[in-house]
């Protein structure tokens, strides 16, 4: 990605995995597995699967919260040794039946998407789509660079784009569900250039869709940039 401005409060967080961290949290020297462990799994003999990966040293908290499948939730991280300038992340949470840890998963400091989706527009490639019921439209959005910058992607910025169906009263219609699959990489955009993406691929909801007139969103999920205004869908 080329060099973009940012503000203070977002140049002191960085993308790590799903979560925004800040930067003076990585800077902290950790603790050891042994440590970071001992509330979870008082032995202090259990290891997430692959542990060859598994740093000694270095761990911390990057991530709390409680949840509707879980009395707690926690992230912890530290510096991979394997992959230099990666860190490893492990998930731990707590359940009535026992607490459960993921196997680690290696990710890259990023900028956040903040700083990330800076200069770029998404909008709809055209106002209105129709399609026959059971059918499966062409529905796509345009991806914008208005900025000056050259904009290179980072390894997170997939071109998945989420598509939602609205009622004409902005109420959605379904849960959103859909499949991510492999979406590829967000191209490289200079200043004014444009890309066109599909917003509803791998998305079944359209199909099950009775006659009628509808209203569609649509985010890219990577930048969490969300194509202005709603287009229109005619199913007939």
């Amino acid at each position: 990605m080329g060099k973009q401005e940012a503000t203070a409060s977002e140049s002191q967080y960085v993308q790590l995995g799903n979560w925004d961290v800040t930067t003076s949290l990585l800077e902290k020297p950790g603790v050891s597995w042994q440590d970071a462990i001992a509330d979870w799994f008082p032995n202090g003999s259990l290891a997430p699967r692959r542990r060859e990966h598994l740093p000694l040293k270095g761990w911390r908290v990057l991530y709390t919260s409680r949840s509707d499948w879980s009395e707690e939730v926690i992230i912890l991280g530290a510096p991979s040794t394997e992959e230099p300038g990666r860190w490893v992340l492990v998930q731990l949470s707590r359940h009535e039946t026992g607490n459960q840890i993921t196997s680690p998963a290696v990710f890259r400091p990023l900028p956040v998407q903040e700083v990330r989706r800076q200069g770029l527009r998404l909008g709809w490639s055209r106002p209105e789509f129709s399609m026959a019921c059971g059918g499966s439209p062409n529905i796509t959005v345009v991806l914008v660079n208005e900025s000056d910058i050259h904009r290179e992607p980072v390894e997170e910025d997939d071109s998945h784009v989420q598509g939602l169906v609205l009622d004409l009263h902005g109420q959605r219609i379904g849960d959103g569900s859909f499949v991510h699959g492999m979406a590829p990489p967000i191209p490289e955009l200079g200043p004014g250039q444009r890309v066109e993406l599909p917003a509803f691929r791998n998305n079944p909801e359209l199909t099950g869709l009775p006659a009628g007139q509808y209203q569609l969103a649509a985010i890219l999920t990577s930048l969490n940039l969300r194509a202005e205004g709603s287009a229109r869908l005619t199913i007939r």
